[in-house]
C-alpha cells in the first residue's frame, strides 16, 4: 500500500510476518508487528492499510485479527477481530469505516464494512453461486481461487471473487443492484463452466493446467473521477508447488463512473519473473516487481509506478 501523506510504501512480509515501511528513496523507515500469537504479532499477515491517518492495520490469517498500529512508532495499540478469509485486492474508507474483502463461509458473503472504532463488523455481499456450488461438493474451485475485491462509495459497492469475470454491484447493506461483465479482449477471460472445470478430477492433468485456465481478477480500485480499476492476472506454474515459480501477465481495465461501459485489458509492461502485488493510490498504479539475480543469489526488487490514462481508450458496452 501507498501513504498518501508522504508516499511512502508498506509492504506486508509473509515471510517475516510483519508490515515493512520504505521511504520513496527505498530506505527502511519502521516495522510493524512481529511473527507469533500475541498482541501486534502474525502468524500469517497478508493485507495492510492505513486507518485515517495515523493507524496502520494489518490482516493476518489464522488467527483472524486485524492488528492495529501506531504509524508513528510502530507500537501496538489494539486488535479487531473478523471472521472469513481476507482479500488482497482493495480496501476503502469510507465515512470513517472500511470496508474490506473477506470470503466468509458462515455468513456466505464477501465483503465486510467495519464502523471504526466500533467492535461489530457488518458481512455484506451473498457469496456468488458458483462458490456456493462448488463448497457444496468437492470444493476445488472454491479453494483455488479464494480471494475476494471490493471498493466502496458512500451509497454502493463493487465486490467480486478472483475466480469469476462478474463484479456485483450492490448497496453498503449488500442488496444486489446490478451483476456486471466485463468483457475481455486480450486476457483469457474466465470460461462460463469454470466451476465445474476445477471441481471435475479429470479436467486437469496437472497444477500448471489449472493456473492457466482462466484469468483471475486481483484488484478492485477507487479513481478520483469515480471510476473503477480493475486488475487481472493470467498466471502461469513453472515446475510445482511448494517450489514452482507462480509469473503473471497483468492487465489492467477501467470502468466508467456510471457503470455503464469499460476500456479493457491495457496490458502492464514489467520483468515477469515473478507474480506481482500491486495498488492504486491517486490516480496512479503501484507494482511491486522481483527478479531473481541468480549470479549473485540475491532477490533484486522495486517498485514500478504508471500514470493511469484514459484518453486513448475504446470504451466498450458492459454486458
Amino acid at each position: 500500500m501507498v501513504d498518501t501523506a508522504d508516499g511512502s510504501f508498506f509492504i506486508s512480509d509473509f515471510f517475516e510476518n510483519r508490515i515493512l515501511r520504505y521511504a520513496r528513496d527505498g530506505n527502511l523507515r519502521q516495522f510493524y508487528g512481529r511473527p507469533g500469537d500475541g498482541p501486534g504479532e502474525f502468524r500469517a499477515i497478508s493485507t495492510a492499510f492505513i486507518l485515517g491517518d495515523s493507524i496502520v492495520v494489518g490482516a493476518g490469517g489464522g488467527r483472524n485479527l486485524l492488528q492495529l498500529f501506531s504509524k508513528h512508532d510502530g507500537n501496538s495499540v489494539g486488535e479487531q477481530s473478523y471472521t472469513g478469509r481476507i482479500g488482497t485486492g482493495g480496501v476503502s474508507m469510507v465515512d470513517g469505516g472500511v470496508v474490506f474483502p473477506t470470503r466468509d463461509l458462515p455468513n456466505r458473503t464477501i465483503a465486510a464494512a467495519w464502523r471504526y472504532p466500533e467492535a461489530t463488523m457488518d458481512y455484506v455481499v451473498p457469496l456468488p453461486e458458483p462458490y456456493e456450488r462448488s463448497i457444496a461438493g468437492l470444493g476445488r474451485f472454491a479453494a483455488f481461487q479464494s480471494f475476494g475485491s471490493v471498493v466502496a462509495w458512500s451509497d454502493t459497492l463493487l465486490s467480486g471473487m478472483s475466480g469469476l469475470n462478474e463484479i456485483y454491484l450492490s448497496t453498503m447493506d449488500g442488496v444486489l443492484l446490478d451483476t456486471l461483465l466485463l468483457p475481455n479482449t486480450t486476457r483469457r477471460g474466465v470460461p462460463p463452466d469454470v466451476q465445474e472445470l476445477f471441481d471435475d478430477l479429470q479436467s486437469f492433468g496437472s497444477m500448471t493446467e489449472m493456473f492457466e485456465a482462466a484469468s483471475s481478477m486481483h484488484g478492485l480500485y477507487r479513481l478520483s473521477d469515480g471510476s473503477t480499476v480493475v486488475l487481472h492476472h493470467d498466471s502461469s506454474l513453472e515446475g510445482e508447488l511448494p517450489l514452482g515459480n507462480i509469473t503473471s501477465e497483468v492487465y489492467l481495465s477501467i470502468i466508467a463512473p456510471d457503470r455503464t461501459t469499460a476500456c479493457v485489458d491495457a496490458p502492464v509492461p514489467y520483468s515477469n519473473e515473478m507474480r506481482p502485488v500491486h495498488t492504486v493510490a491517486r490516480d496512479t498504479l503501484f507494482l511491486l516487481d522481483r527478479r531473481l539475480n541468480e549470479a549473485e543469489g540475491d532477490l533484486m526488487t522495486w517498485v514500478r509506478v504508471y500514470r493511469i490514462d484514459t484518453s486513448g481508450c475504446s470504451w466498450l458496452d458492459l454486458h
